[in-house]
């Protein structure tokens, strides 16, 4: 069972108790060291390469997969008070770092170390917002609105940070970000009550090595999934090397786990079915979720600036909040969320089709908010039906393990990997498509290179064949999704006969 104490003293009014958590939330679910809006701008800037900063962009998950999994450890050993205090002030501070640091290596460490601090507060704001949303600690109450905010949050977070970098520079993003954690930490200092504890734990007890070898396995297949375009994958002997020691790295972490007395991550939390299968769900959408594909379009075939992409983004905000909206009622009236799950994956599917008519070389940004909205209802229904599924049936100390596993398959590992491999394949059909466009043209040459000029000519052979290579990939994606669907929905025609031979079983 969680723990019944308040995060803020009594005497605070309701309303002012609500604002503070609404930004407690905001924070620690948006403040990521690393954001989409601006990492253009800051490689840029800096004049390095682009790898680094998506690299920062997974970390933070990684940081926040192992916090989750020690949080209820760190929890047992300092009170609820200094565990936000603590959260908040790492989160500062990481900001600072990654806005006055010009190493790509030290942006990285500081966005991994940030995800881990996030954690140390996300416990306690979680737990108060959840007896807000539901006095019998459900949650499936409460899931809709912590998706809404932190979903809607992130794409909100990125249109703020571009827009301040588009004004001013990049760094004067990480201003406003810095002043809104300190008035959060302000803000605690004065309305946080301090509950000491009853028994204090022992941090000697923490598998630190385990967690050493969890994330180092990690980080190194964030290297593998990133670097992987850049160095030609495994013909690449750094490449071949970060895969090899992720897998060494794996195996020793797993014999540690089922050797140590107290472990890092207990393997037994796998052997329920619903976790193996929510995870393998996860990794399926992240077939359909990264935003490579349109990233890719309005940037290298529209010319969108950062901006513009952001701006785009938050067409998915109604989608969000739809969804929460409808997951909120759905669960509340007990009703299957396994079709939730199969409208998910068919929303983006949806999406996909609709995108695949769009690929064309000019196109407005209005024409893109039927796409986004669909696309973020079908996003939000998965992460809120199978992180459901998935958490299911375990106690709270293991749930807080589960949800860490699940932060890291979802936003790190599914996606991660496909958008390394989409990157790849939107390279080599884009190659492989102008070469076939420009043997064809070359045979007609004279002809055509009088109404052109030479420049203009070439842009365009080089937009059709990003835009070939595209509608492929795309509609590669909506066939596999096609076929997501109908297993899916033969699965849960199954488990209803399933279900009804039983009931009739008993009843005779």
């Amino acid at each position: 069972m969680p723990p019944l104490t308040e995060l803020l003293y009594p005497w605070v009014p309701k309303f002012l108790r609500y604002t503070i958590l609404t930004m407690l939330l905001f924070i620690v679910l948006c403040a990521n060291g690393a954001y989409a809006g601006i990492t253009g701008d800051i490689f840029n800037d800096l004049g390095v390469y682009q790898e680094p900063y998506t690299m920062a962009l997974n970390a933070v998950y990684i940081g926040m997969a192992a916090g989750f999994i020690i949080h209820l450890r760190m929890a047992a050993r300092f009170t609820n008070k200094t565990l936000v205090l603590a959260g908040l002030f790492i989160v500062l501070l990481m900001n600072i770092i990654c806005a006055l640091t010009n190493s790509p290596v030290v942006f990285v460490a500081a966005v991994l170390v940030l995800g881990f601090g996030k954690i140390l507060m996300l416990g306690e704001v979680y737990l108060a917002w959840l007896r807000i949303w539901s006095r019998k600690f459900e949650t499936a109450r409460f899931y809709p609105m912590l998706y809404l905010t932190a979903l809607g949050g992130l794409y909100f977070m990125s249109w703020v940070t571009a827009s301040f970098s588009k004004a001013f520079s990049w760094r004067y993003s990480y201003i406003l970000i810095v002043i809104l954690i300190a008035i959060n930490i302000i803000l605690v200092l004065i309305f946080a009550e301090k509950h000491q504890l009853k028994r204090k734990v022992p941090l000697y007890q923490l598998d630190l090595f385990g967690m050493g070898l969890f994330v180092l396995a990690l980080m190194l297949v964030n290297y593998v999934v990133v670097y992987g375009k850049v160095e030609n994958w495994f013909a690449s002997t750094s490449i071949s090397a970060a895969f090899a020691g992720a897998v060494i790295a794996l195996l020793f972490f797993v014999r540690r786990e089922i050797t140590v007395k107290r472990p890092f991550l207990s393997l037994a939390i796998f052997k329920k079915q619903n976790l193996g299968f929510g995870i393998l769900l996860f990794m399926l959408s992240g077939v359909f979720l990264p935003t490579t594909l349109q990233a890719n379009f309005t940037g290298a075939i529209l010319g969108f600036e950062s901006i513009r992409n952001a701006e785009t983004n938050l067409y998915l905000l109604p989608g969000f909040f739809a969804a929460s909206v409808l997951t909120y009622f759905w669960y509340k009236n007990n009703y299957n969320g396994h079709l939730l799950i199969i409208a998910g994956f068919a929303l983006l599917v949806l999406y996909y089709v609709l995108m695949y008519g769009r690929f064309v070389n000019d196109l407005n940004i209005n024409e893109f908010w039927l796409p986004s909205v669909i696309k973020g209802f079908g996003q939000c229904l998965l992460y809120v039906s199978i992180g459901l599924y998935a958490s299911a049936g375990f106690a709270f100390p293991d749930s807080l393990k589960v949800v860490g596993t699940l932060v890291m398959v979802r936003s790190f590992l599914a996606p991660g990997l496909f958008s390394g491999l989409y990157n790849y394949y939107i390279y080599a059909g884009r190659t492989r498509h102008l070469s076939l466009l420009a043997s064809g043209i070359d045979v007609n040459e004279p002809q055509v290179l009088q109404h052109y000029d030479i420049k203009g000519f070439y842009r365009g052979i080089q937009t059709e064949a990003g835009i070939g290579a595209l509608k492929e990939i795309s509609g590669t994606i909506i066939i596999f999704g096609l076929l997501v669907i109908i297993v899916l929905i033969i699965i849960y025609v199954y488990r209803k006969i399933y279900d009804f031979n039983r009931s009739m079983r008993t009843l005779l």
